[in-house]
């Protein structure tokens, strides 16, 4: 397995692992278009698990300036590894490799979000040292409409 920077060509593939994750309206081409911004953005970055030339896992991570202290802190907001091959180390490398570029960005932590229903994910994180904060900090979101 080799992890390296997503390119627009892996747009189709990211796209059904997005799929798989939950979110079905993620069709090649808006993959395409959010590969080439997040390309540009400084401070981001999309990394894919490949093996035997197929992609097998995304991570997006990217750094958010803190306010309430110096620096900056790293936030993974998508990973997803194929369904028939977790479990076989795919996620935890694709982790090292966004809180490693986290580091590069000048991050000194890292955080994700997960919904409530993935507590198999939940027990994932944790196998890693993410500790849950849920009783600590509430997550509130609000469309802004157009």
């Amino acid at each position: 397995m080799e992890i390296r920077q997503a390119r627009c060509a892996d747009a189709d593939a990211v796209a059904e692992l997005l799929v798989t994750l939950g979110y079905p309206d993620n069709t090649a081409a808006s993959v395409h278009r959010r590969l080439e911004l997040w390309s540009q953005a400084a401070g981001s970055a999309v990394l894919v698990a490949e093996s035997a030339g197929d992609v097998v896992g995304v991570v997006a991570v990217t750094a958010v300036l803190r306010f309430e202290q110096e620096g900056s802190i790293g936030r993974i907001v998508a990973l997803v590894v194929d369904g028939s091959l977790r479990g076989a180390g795919i996620g935890r490398g694709l982790v090292a490799a966004a809180e490693a570029a986290a580091r590069e960005m000048g991050c000194s932590a890292m955080e994700v979000t997960s919904s409530r229903h993935r507590t198999e994910a939940h027990a994932f994180y944790r196998a890693l040292g993410y500790q849950d904060w849920c009783d600590r900090k509430a997550r509130f979101v609000r469309e802004l409409g157009a």
